[in-house]
C-alpha cells in the first residue's frame, strides 16, 4: 500500500475514535486541534502530490538504469535462485508500477469526513464556535451540512 494512503488512513482511524468518545476525551483531543488539523492538511498534500512525487521517482529509477545498465538476476521461483532456463540471466529490472488512484481518493474522502465528524462533535459539545467550525472546514475542503449546524 502506498505510504501517503497508509498515513492517512491511520489518522482517519484515530479522528474516527474520537468523535464518539466521552465528552472529557474529545475536549482533550480538541485541546491539540491545530496539530489534528494540520495531520490532515499535510496527509491531504501529500495524497494530492502522490503522483508528481511517484513520477520523479520513477524517472530517476529509469534514468539510473539505463545509465548504469542495470542487470539484475531472473528470479526462478522453482529454486528460488537465478533462473537458469530463462533466455537471459540477467534483465532489465521492472520499474514501479502506479498504484490505482480509486486507495488514494478514497482515503482522502474518508480522512475529510472523519475530521468533519470530529469537528461536528466538537461545535455540538460547544468546544468550538460556529464561525471556528467553518473556517475548519475551510481548510480540509470540505462543505457543511446545515443540519449539522443546528
Amino acid at each position: 500500500m502506498i505510504y501517503t494512503v497508509e498515513k492517512a488512513n491511520l489518522i482517519t482511524k484515530q479522528l474516527n475514535k474520537f468523535k464518539n468518545n466521552y465528552a472529557f476525551m474529545v475536549a482533550g483531543q480538541f485541546a491539540n486541534i491545530e496539530f489534528w488539523i494540520n495531520e490532515v492538511e499535510t496527509a491531504i498534500t501529500a495524497i494530492d502530490e502522490h503522483n508528481i512525487r511517484f513520477t520523479k521517482m520513477y524517472d530517476a529509477q529509469e534514468k539510473w538504469i539505463d545509465e548504469k545498465n542495470v542487470r539484475i538476476p531472473d528470479y526462478c521461483y522453482i529454486c528460488n535462485g537465478i533462473c537458469e532456463l530463462s533466455n537471459e540471466h540477467y534483465k532489465k529490472p521492472e520499474l514501479p508500477k502506479q498504484k490505482s488512484t480509486n486507495d488514494k481518493n478514497d482515503s482522502r474522502k474518508d480522512l475529510i469526513n472523519a475530521m468533519y465528524y470530529f469537528l461536528v462533535r466538537c461545535l455540538k459539545l460547544e468546544l468550538l464556535n460556529e464561525e471556528l467550525f467553518k473556517e475548519y472546514c475551510n481548510r480540509i475542503g470540505t462543505s457543511i451540512d446545515p443540519n449539522d449546524l443546528k
